[in-house]
């Protein structure tokens, strides 16, 4: 469902973006028989808007020397769960952090060379942390949607 404020021409900008942000407004402007200055200023206002919240790149982190992908199930202390969440979202092995509903207070993904800098991560960086409760620790096998 298309929010309220985005038309079909926005609609398909986001769509064209998401699939490869490097797109230029030229090419976008062409599939959709508009001009580049009037893709860039869309775009623009998207970002004003709030609709667009960042451009960036997806990196093979396995190319990058860390093969190991790994997601973790944390419960944490209802009064800490927001010191604790910002604390491991500054963590640079760490890709994304959530607060979650469930059983679980927050959910992470990290990306890690190898099965001893795992450990390490766990015992320095999570168990070491005031107010964590448990950790599940969950490795992925393969990726079939990055």
């Amino acid at each position: 469902m298309v929010p309220p404020h985005l038309d079909d021409i926005d609609q398909r900008i986001v769509e064209l973006l998401l699939n490869n942000g490097r797109l230029p407004y030229a090419k976008i402007g062409e599939s959709l028989n508009l001009s580049r200055v009037a893709i860039q200023k869309r775009v623009e206002s998207l970002v004003e808007d709030g609709i667009i919240e960042h451009f960036t790149i997806r990196v093979n982190a396995a190319k990058l020397g860390k093969s190991v992908s790994a997601f973790f199930e944390v419960v944490v202390e209802p009064r800490l769960v927001e010191q604790v969440g910002r604390q491991l979202a500054e963590e640079p092995s760490i890709m994304s952090v959530y607060q979650t509903t469930g059983p679980s207070t927050l959910h992470m993904h990290a990306q890690l060379k190898d099965e001893d800098e795992l450990e390490e991560f766990l015992y320095d960086k999570i168990y070491s942390l005031q107010g964590i409760i448990s950790v599940d620790t969950r490795l992925v096998i393969k990726n079939f949607k990055p």
